[in-house]
């Protein structure tokens, strides 16, 4: 079974467009501006709990649209509209401001050689190592 879109192709591309602008405010009106984001502590739980916010608001803002005008380009455009924005907002929490790397939150150095044994290879150095 076919789904007959209600746009024009014009019009299709317009409301894909149109859906990404409405993307685009809710995440504008969730979560601080980037330099904002990179300035505070890498994993803020308030910016994350916003970027939460904006994601399935925009979701079900991008379904309904999709659902009333019929048409997958409108979901398309919108829904990588959408992923982008979440992906941008992900890196800006999880970057560290004193480094502006991603700050996964855990220490690396305690999976450096999680082998049978207990041993593995130091990052960085290229030697077998005994990791505690």
């Amino acid at each position: 079974m076919a789904i007959k879109s209600i746009l024009s192709p014009e019009g299709s591309i317009v409301g894909g467009i149109a859906t990404g602008v409405l993307v685009y405010a809710i995440y504008d009106r969730s979560l601080p501006d980037a330099a904002t984001m990179g300035a505070t502590p890498s994993n803020d739980p308030n910016i994350e709990s916003g970027r939460k916010k904006a994601v399935w608001t925009s979701a079900a803002v991008l379904a309904g649209v999709t659902l009333l005008t019929r048409d997958p380009n409108v979901f398309i455009l919108g829904g990588a509209i959408l992923v982008a924005l979440d992906l941008h907002a992900r890196h800006g929490n999880a970057a560290n401001p004193d480094t502006g790397k991603i700050d996964l939150g855990v220490d690396a150095n305690a999976y450096a050689g999680a082998g049978s044994a207990g041993y593995g290879t130091a990052y960085g150095q290229g030697k077998l190592s005994v990791v505690s």
